[in-house]
């Protein structure tokens, strides 16, 4: 099963975890700004990598899946720190990364392909993790529609099809700059 597989079809464990631990994790979560679900996610593959359970092939892959990643929210929390948060902060955190020759080239090896080509099967699940990730890690509310669903802004020739916008942010956790 390739590393794209792993991350793209989810299988679920039940973890059951004594309070004093669920307590740790849940601090842990609001601290790092990540999901407890991603914690647990990443201590277990972190695991499975130092045991030799997973080939260095794919560690090395999922290791760069998460640089990726942890690249683009460190953007999006800088952007709203600088106090230039919009709506577009996904697109905009992708295209800060864009500049970063380390981050372009690494997102090329990751998809396999043409970086703005769509249907590339690779793309899919790291964009979406990038926007679900931008949108934990600051803290991120999603504009929504009249009706109450969550509202996309379609784009072209980016790396990405779409985005979700964001309506506000944590700014007690990434307070803007003073004019």
């Amino acid at each position: 099963m390739s590393s794209t597989e792993q991350i793209s079809t989810p299988f679920k464990y039940t973890v059951p975890f004594a309070a004093a631990t669920n307590a740790a994790l849940t601090r842990a979560a609001a601290d790092e700004r990540m999901e407890p679900t991603e914690i647990i996610q990443r201590a277990t593959i972190n695991s499975l990598i130092q045991s030799g359970y997973l080939d260095k092939t794919e560690a090395d892959r999922i290791r760069l899946f998460w640089r990726l990643v942890d690249q683009t929210v460190a953007a999006a929390q800088q952007i709203c720190r600088e106090g230039k948060f919009s709506s577009s902060i996904t697109l905009d955190a992708i295209r800060r990364c864009m500049k970063d020759p380390a981050w372009l080239d690494g997102y090329k090896v990751y998809v396999k392909d043409d970086i703005f080509k769509n249907g590339n099967p690779e793309k899919g699940p790291i964009n979406r993790e990038i926007g679900f990730r931008i949108r934990a890690g600051i803290g991120g509310i999603v504009e929504k529609n009249t009706d109450g669903k969550t509202k996309t802004v379609k784009v072209l020739g980016e790396i990405i099809q779409s985005y979700t916008p964001m309506a506000a942010y944590d700014q007690a956790a990434f307070p803007p700059k003073s004019a």
